[in-house]
């Protein structure tokens, strides 16, 4: 997975270059000022594609591993029909005549009980759920935003109690766009604000409020789970 610590390394290197903290002065009567976060650019599309391609490397996998099935049992199945059976609900992956469950029909009595126990479907494994979902999607919009809302956040400088009161932005945000990071008394002496950002990919679910890099990694995890299982068999 070196990959991904490179990914994470220009990521943070374009966080750091894109992304600045400001004060911004509010006028009378407000008693206090915002420090504010900026997303300066656009996070750049080879970093969507990137992802992107990934997550499709991922889930091909999985259909690498139903063609091994198919070959070593024989499967009358065509190949442009052949996948690894990842579906909406527990309902859809069990109904008779699906899909899934001509795939299963072909196999031995273990390794059905394999693909049941793997649960591959939405609210049965989040992870091959998400990655089968994040797939399809990465082909229609874009993955990644920028999570302007901080990992870490710390103060450099003289505080008396309640001279600061964090915020913590939430969600993502546009060029020029600002998220509050937190609140600052008038008058106190200019402060050294040090944060930590993160981009993650921007849906719900499995994937949210986790660094892109995190989500791949337990992309890859749970494919890998699942190969190991079948080659055990």
């Amino acid at each position: 997975m070196s990959q991904f610590g490179d990914l994470n390394k220009r990521l943070e290197e374009w966080l750091t270059r894109g992304v600045t903290i400001e004060l911004k002065e509010l006028p009378p009567p407000a008693e206090s000022n915002l420090i504010v976060a900026t997303e300066n650019e656009l996070l750049p599309l080879h970093f969507q594609a990137e992802v992107g391609a990934y997550i499709n490397s991922i889930r091909s996998s999985l259909d690498v591993l139903a063609m091994v099935l198919v070959k070593r049992h024989n499967l009358q199945i065509r190949e442009s029909r052949v996948f690894f059976p990842i579906v909406k609900s527990k309902e859809e992956f069990e109904r008779t005549g699906s899909d899934a469950q001509k795939f299963l029909e072909g196999l031995p009595k273990l390794e059905r009980q394999l693909m049941e126990h793997l649960k591959p479907y939405q609210g049965g494994n989040d992870a091959l759920w998400a990655l089968h979902h994040l797939d399809i999607v990465r082909k229609h919009r874009r993955l990644l935003n920028a999570r302007l809302r901080p990992i870490h956040m710390s103060i450099q400088g003289t505080l008396a109690e309640g001279d600061f009161t964090p915020l913590g932005g939430e969600g993502s945000i546009q060029v020029g766009a600002e998220t509050v990071l937190g609140m600052i008394k008038k008058g106190v002496p200019p402060l050294a604000v040090h944060t930590r950002f993160y981009v993650g990919i921007d849906e719900e679910g499995f994937a949210a409020r986790k660094p892109a890099t995190a989500v791949l990694v337990q992309l890859i995890n749970a494919a890998t789970y699942a190969i190991k299982l079948f080659d055990d068999s």
